[in-house]
């Protein structure tokens, strides 16, 4: 008896549940206290960019990446920007212990964690390719170059406030 009586109430318990989850059975209705006040912003939108001129004269930032200890990695201050549309914009440039460099210009928006890469460097000709897959991707652990820079210009994923907070959250950056 006990056991169909839990059966019983389990099964009322379930089904209350499911009319509450179903959107379809309830009326949903926007809450307005007048305290806050939210404004619809819609989806996230890239603002307009350039690219700017190869660096003739960067100011060269380092930054530490783990597990890349043949490599090491700078971001150029000058070119260092964060857009009215939450974008943190830089050069990025990285050295091989024999020497070789690959330098480009790319983007992260903190909020969305993604990156985006804008054009590569020709460091002997000093001017820029336009990226043929210029695409928003999600920051990912297999990327430790970006995570990491992610993680030094974006604390807790938010948008610092202007290209010197960058800088700073940049310098601070710890080299564990």
């Amino acid at each position: 008896m006990r056991i169909k009586l839990l059966v019983a109430s389990l099964a009322c318990c379930l089904l209350a549940h499911g009319a509450l989850a179903n959107p379809a059975t309830r009326d949903y209705k926007p809450i307005n206290n007048g305290v806050y006040a939210f404004e619809d912003t819609g989806p996230w939108k890239e603002g307009e960019y350039t690219v700017p001129p190869y660096p003739d004269k960067p100011d060269w930032v380092g930054f530490f990446v783990p597990l890349k200890k043949d490599y090491h990695f700078y971001v150029d201050a000058k070119s260092l920007s964060v857009g009215s549309d939450e974008v943190v914009r830089f050069t990025l440039r990285v050295v091989s212990a024999t020497g070789a460099e690959n330098v480009s210009y790319e983007g992260i928006h903190c909020r969305s964690r993604e990156t985006r890469p804008y054009a590569f460097g020709d460091t002997v000709g000093m001017k820029w390719y336009e990226s043929r897959r210029s695409v928003w991707r999600r920051v990912n652990e297999d990327d430790m170059t970006r995570l990491r820079l992610a993680e030094d210009l974006c604390v807790d994923w938010q948008t610092p406030a202007d290209a010197a907070t960058a800088l700073t959250l940049l310098k601070k950056a710890p080299w564990l």
